[in-house]
């Protein structure tokens, strides 16, 4: 699964922009400067600078130094951050669909993860402008892997060990290695497609 990092805005943020000669936004991040979705930032805050001949300035904030990951969003919906980057994942308790990216073999590429944020962005953009925010962009953050000091071979070889993992395939993987069975990530992807809305996708 390739789960994704979004740069959300508030819209507010653009209001008291447009009627100053000089803005001045904070962009919080939960990861650490030398990640590469916050050297994006950096970036990105570098471009902007660039672009608006200084008159737009965004300082990012790394390392959950401002607010936590799970704060962030809050953050900018309420305007004490102007911007925010966002794991849409760890939103999915609010609406389901932000968790779309988080599901086990539904975009295993980064081709994939392409094809499932042109399905997933207007209504994201619908959301997400509903409650005050625009998405500016999205990077896919590559999939995580099963770490072991021995080889696994089939699910027999999980059932000593302790997992520490993710919200669904940790589940999943967990459930399949308490069945003492190959740790079956249990979801079809056609079937999480059409459980989602997201037919256009294709299987």
């Amino acid at each position: 699964m390739f789960k994704k990092i979004a740069l959300i805005v508030g819209l507010s943020a653009f209001a008291a922009g447009s009627a100053l000669a000089q803005t001045k936004w904070d962009l919080p991040s939960a990861y650490p400067a030398t990640n590469f979705h916050t050297e994006n930032l950096v970036q990105f805050s570098k471009d902007v600078d660039a672009a608006t001949g200084g008159k737009l300035k965004i300082t990012v904030h790394p390392g959950a130094s401002l607010f936590k990951a799970p704060e962030i969003k809050r953050a900018v919906q309420t305007n004490q951050a102007q911007a925010g980057e966002i794991l849409l994942a760890n939103f999915q308790n609010e609406w389901q669909l932000f968790g779309a990216d988080g599901l086990p073999f539904l975009a295993d590429s980064y081709d994939e993860a392409a094809k499932l944020w042109r399905v997933q962005k207007p209504m994201l953009e619908k959301k997400l402008g509903e409650q005050g925010m625009s998405v500016l962009y999205a990077v896919p953050w590559p999939p995580q892997g099963l770490y072991a000091k021995k080889p696994i071979n089939s699910g027999a070889d999980l059932k000593p060990r302790n997992l520490a993992h993710g919200r669904v395939a940790g589940r999943a993987a967990r459930d399949g290695a308490g069945r003492g069975s190959e740790p079956s990530l249990c979801h079809r992807r056609c079937r999480q497609h059409d459980e989602l809305g997201l037919n256009g996708l294709g299987c």
